[in-house]
C-alpha cells in the first residue's frame, strides 16, 4: 500500500512521492477519497503508489494560481529542487468555485418552472470562464516547470458526478461542515422539490464538463480528463445515500465505484496501474 504525503510531511526513505496532487475535498475527504482509493489499490504499481498532496478542503481552483492562497505552495513543489521526482500530476477542483458563486443561480427562482430558468446565463458564464482560466493556468505552470523534459508527464484532471442537494453536510465529532448546495438554493427561493433541485446541479456539472474540463483534455499535451458524471446513484433512487455521504462527497463505496469505472483505465493506459 502506498502513502499520501501532506504538504509538510517529509518523504520517507524508499517511499518517495512519484505524483503531485493539487486539489480540493475529493482528494482530502477523511479516510475516503479518490487518492486514498488509488494508493490502497492492490493493482497500483509500486513506483506510482506514493503521492504528494497540496491544496486544501474547500479550496477553489483560482487559489492555486496567480496571487491565490495556495499558489506559493504549488510553486514550491514545482521548483527545480523538487520537480524531478514527480512523474504524473492530479488536479481536482471547481466544486467549491461553484458553491462560492452561489451555483450561478438567479437571485429569485420562485417563479421558475424549469431548472434552466433558475440559472443566470451571465453568472454561469463568469463561473465557467474563471474555472477555465484557473485550470489552464495551473496546467501551464506544470508544463512550464518541466519545459526542458524530452517526454511529457501526464496530467489527470477530473470532473464530478451529479450531486443531490438534499441538505446533508459533514459531521465528525465537534467538526461540522456544510451543507453547501441546499442553502444556496434556499436563499434563491428554488422550489423545494429534490428532483427539481437535482436537475440544477446536473446542468452545472454538465456545463463544467462540456465547456471547461472536456476542452482542456489534449492528447498532444498529455492532459487526460477523467469524466465521473453519471456514475453514482442519485435521487430519487432510495439507495443513493450508499454512494453519497453528503451533498458533495461520495462514500467509500462511491469513491471505489468512481475509481473502478472512471479512473482505472486511464491510469492503466499510463502505466500507473498493473494489467
Amino acid at each position: 500500500m502506498g502513502k499520501i504525503y501532506l504538504p509538510n510531511d517529509p518523504d520517507e526513505p524508499g517511499a518517495f512521492a512519484s505524483a503531485l496532487a493539487i486539489g480540493d475535498s475529493w482528494f482530502w475527504y477523511p479516510n475516503q477519497n479518490i487518492l486514498e482509493t488509488l494508493v490502497r489499490h492492490p493493482e497500483v504499481n509500486s513506483d506510482h503508489s506514493n503521492i504528494r498532496l497540496i491544496g486544501y478542503l474547500g479550496a477553489e481552483l483560482q487559489e492555486y494560481v496567480g496571487t491565490g492562497k495556495y499558489a506559493s505552495q504549488v510553486a514550491h513543489w514545482l521548483s527545480p529542487k523538487f520537480n524531478d521526482g514527480f512523474s504524473e500530476f492530479y488536479i481536482s477542483g471547481a466544486g467549491n468555485d461553484a458553491v462560492n458563486y452561489r451555483l450561478a443561480l438567479n437571485a429569485d427562482c420562485s417563479a421558475c418552472d424549469t431548472a434552466e430558468e433558475c440559472i443566470s446565463p451571465l453568472g454561469l458564464d463568469k463561473l465557467l470562464g474563471d474555472i477555465s482560466n484557473a485550470a489552464a493556468a495551473l496546467i501551464n505552470n506544470i508544463r512550464w516547470a518541466y519545459k526542458g523534459d524530452s517526454k511529457l508527464r501526464p496530467i489527470f484532471i477530473h470532473g464530478y458526478d451529479f450531486p443531490s442537494p438534499d441538505g446533508r453536510g459533514f459531521g465528525f465529532g465537534p467538526i461540522h461542515e456544510g451543507p453547501w448546495l441546499a442553502p444556496a438554493m434556499d436563499d434563491c427561493h428554488v422550489a423545494a422539490d429534490i428532483g427539481f433541485r437535482f436537475e440544477i446541479t446536473k446542468i452545472l456539472i454538465s456545463r463544467i464538463r462540456d465547456e471547461v474540463f472536456g476542452p482542456l483534455a489534449s492528447p498532444s499535451n498529455d492532459v487526460i480528463f477523467i469524466d465521473s458524471a453519471g456514475t453514482l446513484r442519485h435521487t430519487p433512487d432510495k439507495a443513493y445515500t450508499q454512494d453519497w455521504a453528503n451533498e458533495m462527497h461520495p462514500t467509500s463505496t462511491g469513491f471505489s465505484k468512481l475509481f473502478e469505472t472512471c479512473w482505472r483505465k486511464p491510469l492503466y493506459d499510463n502505466g500507473i496501474m498493473k494489467s
